[in-house]
This record gives C-alpha cells, sequence and structure tokens, in this order.
C-alpha cells in the first residue's frame, strides 16, 4: 500500500504542474484579478494557517505527537495529521508553481500576478511549516 500512496502523490504533483500551467490561459485569466495586495494576504494567510492547523491539532484534538510526514502515505486529515497535508501541500503548490512559470512567456500582467498568486501561496506554506517545526518540534515524533 505503501507504493500506492508513493505513486498517487507523484500523480498528483503531475496534475498540479497541468493545472499551473492551465491556469494561466488567457480564457482562464480573463477571470481574475490577482495583484500585490491579494498576493500578500495570501501569502500572510498560509503562514497564518499553516502554524494555527499544528497549533490547533496539539492544542484541541490533545495530539500528544505529530507524525513526521511521508511519500509514502496520504491524508486529508488537518486535525490529526496536519504535518503529512501541510508536506503534500506545499509540493502541489510548488509543482503549480512550476507550472505556471512554464507558461509565464508572453502573458499579460494578469498572467504575471497569478504566478505570483501560486508562488506566494507557496512561499507561505514553506514559512508555516520552518515556524511550525521551529515552535512544535517536541511533538514531533518518529515513524
Amino acid at each position: 500500500m505503501k507504493l500506492f500512496w508513493a505513486a498517487f502523490n507523484v500523480l498528483l504533483i503531475g496534475l498540479s504542474v497541468l493545472t499551473g500551467y492551465y491556469e494561466m490561459e488567457p480564457q482562464q485569466l480573463s477571470k481574475a484579478n490577482p495583484d500585490a495586495v491579494f498576493c500578500t494576504s495570501v501569502l500572510l494567510g498560509t503562514i497564518f494557517v499553516s502554524v494555527a492547523t499544528v497549533g490547533y491539532s496539539i492544542h484541541s484534538e490533545r495530539q500528544s505527537s505529530l507524525r513526521r510526514p511521508s511519500w509514502r502515505r496520504w491524508s486529508i486529515d488537518w486535525w490529526h495529521d496536519p504535518l503529512q497535508c501541510l508536506f503534500s501541500a506545499s509540493w502541489f503548490t510548488g509543482a503549480m508553481v512550476i507550472g505556471a512559470a512554464l507558461h509565464l512567456r508572453g502573458t499579460s500582467q494578469t498572467g504575471f500576478w497569478m504566478f505570483m498568486f501560486f508562488a506566494s501561496m507557496f512561499l507561505g506554506l514553506l514559512i508555516g511549516q520552518v515556524i511550525a517545526y521551529a515552535v512544535y518540534r517536541k511533538h514531533i515524533a518518529e515513524t
């Protein structure tokens, strides 16, 4: 089963690259209106959500220890396995950044800000993970 989840995660990363590329299409960009304020709020929001979900899991859900993230499992249980969810979300948003970057050349200003939206989300998740690991390092168990 562990091999299945590893392959599934790789498949989802591939789909995330395609999603990032597709979202940079002109017809998709005509429906979007990202700007610097939006990207800044996304960056700060993802940092806050990353740290807050780990804190909620420990304090409100009474988790004495958290499992380290792994390629060999998949979880969408933010309250009980937040480190795995953050790990997966970071990889998926990073893949979306790559996909958007592949379609960045020759795009409009809206396309640039859509790329920056994906990059802000990715950077916010990474920074949030680093903060969460630093703050809650005593609660992380070996798996």
